[in-house]
């Protein structure tokens, strides 16, 4: 006969006692359970750990906490008074019918080939309220059934990862989503994109080893800057920065390398101010300086004047003869720069400029809530391209490609906007690689517009992992006809377009050339002396710049700082 409770199983059978003995206590019974344990266990109920009440992770016997359990364990199996906590039983959710419970299906895990449009999100990660890309996507894998819906409320139950986290506005011609998903479905696929937005495509749902994150196996990142070729023409030289430059070239003996350096552009304003007082007149002359002082402050950006207000203005007419003759210099300006077209000898330097950034360098300047020691602001660029120029819409435009192993958040737009600035303003290649130091900068950001992830790359997990677990290697190449396509539609039109009514690019650059601070006169023949002159006169430290038009991402900073 064994030796039992009424609410547990008997561990193991017990020789039955003779009619003389007395019933067992309750502490023999736990003894001879925990001897019964220690020998199904394999171990011996003598010595070492196999010594069941005495030894081993547990309480023992005398209720003093064994010595092999941690504090947090031993306080985890204790209440308040001390004593042992007893078991608590699982319970089914209440309200809930057995008929309306979800049959429990097998989830796999999944890498998620995906393409979006970052227009109108908030970025790449959840971050709620905000409307995001992954709160749309795990929406629609509950609606689709490859997500049950116990597991809905939480991605962390699916184990969600991303590989690259893009900021908003930022697309994504190619990126990976890694989770546990429900897969029996053969359409399973096609019923996600039902349940999607159209500028979100799901390509395909792959299986991969049970430890994969797109994440720690991502071996490298492929982004494309697209950017309309006239922002490297210099500034105007009414502006505060084209002032500053020949200013400094001149205090620093450096005038004729200057020049040098802006030769091929250095009648194009001569040359389209002269239109513009052949097609306005001599009245327009004095409007010209003045344009140069106003041209670039967008409406959101003046003091002291509601975005209605200036937009009524707009539509009724600008109250005086000068404003209008103004705004009439600034559409003449725009229509020469969309018939701008770079010449070789400038696309060499823009190619230059982008050159500097490849190899491992610290990019704590380029990026936010980093210091020059932290180990994790050097990043390794393998190569920084510039295509051939081509045509849409009247205007010319590059396209930037850059291969890096994983990039911080704003990195790549500051990148761009230091090599942008650099050529536009006549200064050395080589200032690109001086901000690379522990002196702290203030670099421009680069419109969010002109950014899309290309795709992610696994070289290593297709070459080594899936070929030893016998899984579909991940590569965006069996989808490019597709995606060539979703990038027309969806992500280049868009671009275009918004450049196109918008001026985004020209707004970025021509606020820095107005910005009268010594904050960007780095970029001047003098370099970084600049900066310490204008410390030195202002107590030490130079006022903080202000945010860069249309780049304003507040909520992006509540996130993190890694961006893929």
């Amino acid at each position: 006969m064994s030796t039992t409770n009424n609410d547990t199983p008997a561990v193991a059978a017990a020789p039955a006692a003779p009619p003389s003995r007395k019933p067992p206590t309750d502490s023999t019974e736990q003894q001879s359970q925990q001897q019964s344990a220690s020998h199904r266990d394999g171990r011996s109920g003598r010595g070492g750990r196999g010594q069941g009440a005495s030894r081993g992770r547990g309480v023992n016997t005398n209720g003093k906490r064994n010595k092999n359990m941690g504090r947090n364990e031993y306080n985890r199996h204790q209440d308040d008074n001390g004593r042992k906590r007893p078991r608590t039983d699982w319970k089914p959710l209440e309200g809930v019918d057995d008929a309306d419970r979800e049959e429990r299906k097998p989830k796999r895990k999944v890498a998620v080939m995906i393409s979006y449009c970052g227009s109108g999100y908030k970025g790449m990660q959840l971050n709620p309220p905000f409307k995001s890309i992954e709160g749309d996507l795990f929406e629609a894998f509950v609606q689709a059934g490859a997500i049950s819906r116990a597991n809905s409320d939480d991605p962390k139950k699916s184990s969600f990862v991303r590989c690259a986290r893009t900021d908003k506005g930022v697309h994504a011609a190619g990126n990976v989503v890694s989770l546990k998903l429900i897969v029996e479905d053969p359409e399973i696929v096609p019923k996600i994109n039902a349940a999607l937005p159209e500028q979100i495509r799901v390509w395909d749902i792959i299986r991969t080893t049970g430890s994969f994150s797109c994440y720690q196996l991502c071996d490298s990142r492929k982004y494309e800057y697209l950017v309309p070729s006239h922002v490297f023409l210099p500034p105007h030289p009414g502006s505060f920065l084209a002032k500053a430059c020949l200013k400094y070239a001149k205090q620093e003996d450096d005038l004729e390398g200057y020049l040098s350096r802006q030769k091929e552009v250095e009648d194009w304003w001569t040359t389209v101010n002269d239109k513009v007082i052949q097609q306005l007149g001599d009245e327009a002359r004095p409007v010209i300086e003045k344009v140069m002082a106003e041209e670039e402050k967008p409406v959101d950006k003046q003091e002291d004047t509601e975005p209605n207000e200036a937009i009524e203005g707009e539509k009724d007419g600008e109250k005086d003869g000068e404003d209008s003759l103004a705004r009439k210099v600034r559409e003449i300006y725009m229509q020469e720069k969309r018939a701008y077209r770079i010449s070789p000898e400038r696309l060499e330097r823009v190619r230059e400029a982008f050159r500097q950034f490849v190899g491992t360098n610290n990019y704590y300047n380029f990026t936010i809530d980093k210091t020059f020691k932290d180990p994790s602001a050097k990043r390794h660029i393998r190569s920084f391209e510039v295509n051939d120029p081509f045509v849409i819409s009247s205007t010319e435009w590059l396209s930037i490609h850059v291969h890096g192993q994983s990039f911080m958040m704003h990195q790549i737009r500051k990148m761009v906007g230091l090599a942008m600035m650099v050529v536009r303003s006549g200064c050395v290649p080589s200032r690109i690689t001086e901000a690379f130091g522990p002196r702290k900068i203030a670099v421009g950001k680069a419109p969010a517009l002109g950014l899309l992830l290309e795709h992610p790359l696994f070289t290593h997990y297709n070459e080594k992992i899936s070929k030893g677990f016998d899984r579909e290697p991940l590569d965006f190449e069996k989808y490019k006809d597709d995606i060539d396509a979703f990038k027309q539609k969806f992500i280049y039109s868009k671009i275009y377009d918004q450049e196109e009514r918008e001026n985004t690019f020209t707004a970025f650059v021509q606020y820095l050339d107005c910005y009268r601070s010594p904050t960007y006169l780095y970029l001047t023949s003098a370099g970084f002396k600049v900066l310490d002159e204008a410390a030195a006169k202002s107590g030490g430290k130079l006022p903080a710049p202000k945010e860069e038009p249309d780049n304003e991402s507040d909520e992006e900073t509540m996130i993190g700082t890694e961006e893929g």
